[in-house]
């Protein structure tokens, strides 16, 4: 009969529960070891590395990353391209730090979160190509008061208004569909910011009018003088 709500067929259930099921415990063995754990929380700064880099972040011998590395990539996690005579690693996508810094946030207690307060990644830091930690909450949050986008669980789009808001950052205009931005959980904050092509543009534009500089051999981010006179024109309240 029209408008009769397809039946329920358990067979198929079954199936998609028991995928699902052995997805999830072979991300969660790819991840699990310490060492690998180290190698993808080191290239969520959005820049690639090579092995050794990423051996002595991990404290293991280059050997034993070789073997890690390898996992990683069978397990579609990180990707490795080839420059010159060495290869160098990095996410497979902007998709695998926001599995990571969910994660984190699901994995991490109320004191070590008292305790990370303080720290510059707290305050500032790269989730792959976007914005997070407590700057990225409160800019966002701004933008959300002021009506610069409309959030939604799904997706983060940019208005009109925050079109002009922007403009002093030359964030491209053009198809707001094509700068939607999609929530991800700050592990920090434990609140969302804003990822995908919304959240690159806004990061990219702070390096640019340099709002916002990295911190060497960390992906913590350090705001500018210009940075800060910039945030508060915007009216982004914030504490470092």
């Amino acid at each position: 009969m029209p408008g009769t709500p397809p039946r329920y067929d358990r067979r198929v259930s079954s199936t998609l529960d028991r995928r699902a099921r052995f997805s999830l415990a072979h991300f969660g063995e790819a991840i699990g070891d310490p060492s690998r754990a180290a190698m993808l929380v080191a290239l969520m700064g959005g820049t690639a590395r090579p092995a050794s880099e990423l051996a002595r972040v991990a404290a293991i011998a280059p050997s034993t990353a070789t073997s890690h590395l390898r996992r990683l990539v069978e397990q579609g996690l990180i990707v490795a391209r080839p420059r010159g005579r060495h290869r160098y690693y990095e996410l497979a996508g902007e998709h695998v730090a926001q599995a990571v810094e969910a994660l984190v946030a699901a994995g991490m207690s109320a004191p070590a979160r008292r305790a990370a307060a303080d720290d510059s990644m707290a305050a500032a830091r790269m989730c792959y190509a976007h914005l997070a930690g407590r700057l990225a909450v409160a800019f966002w949050a701004r933008a959300v008061e002021q009506r610069w986008v409309r959030w939604s669980p799904e997706a983060v789009r940019l208005l009109p208004a925050g079109h002009d808001a922007l403009a002093r950052l030359d964030v491209p205009r053009g198809d707001t569909r094509a700068l939607a931005g999609r929530p991800c959980l700050d592990w920090s904050e434990r609140t969302p910011h804003v990822s995908g092509p919304l959240g690159t543009a806004v990061c990219a534009s702070l390096f640019v009018h340099a709002w916002v500089a990295r911190v060497p051999e960390s992906r913590a981010l350090r705001v500018t003088a210009r940075g800060r006179t910039g945030l508060r024109a915007l009216g982004v309240r914030w504490s470092p």
